[in-house]
């Protein structure tokens, strides 16, 4: 699963170096799946997981260039296999994101 994650960054020393990075989280204890064009609860969820934040592909730089430009997060990848080294770890549904400045 791709999804689409952008965001306008504010406030930022513009002369400062930042590490923009996403954690994602886990609205419940629950597993979904989708059926009948809607999501469905499943089950209880896989224990969790060792968590794992994806940085973006641009860090670091200053705050004058993410402050520039819409940030996109376009190369996020959810997964739940855990050995692979370019996604997310999600055993259960996700709704919920973090910009961390």
């Amino acid at each position: 699963m791709f999804p689409q994650m952008k965001f306008r960054v504010s406030g930022l020393d513009a002369k400062a170096k930042y590490i923009l990075l996403l954690d994602i989280v886990a609205a419940d204890d629950y597993r979904y799946k989708f059926h009948n064009s809607r999501w469905m609860i499943a089950g209880k969820a896989d224990p969790e997981m060792p968590k794992r934040m994806y940085i973006h592909p641009d860090s670091p730089t200053t705050g004058e260039q993410w402050m520039q430009k819409v940030v996109s997060f376009h190369k996020l990848k959810l997964t739940n296999n855990i050995s692979d080294k370019h996604g997310f770890v999600s055993t259960s549904c996700i709704v919920a994101d973090n910009l961390v400045a």
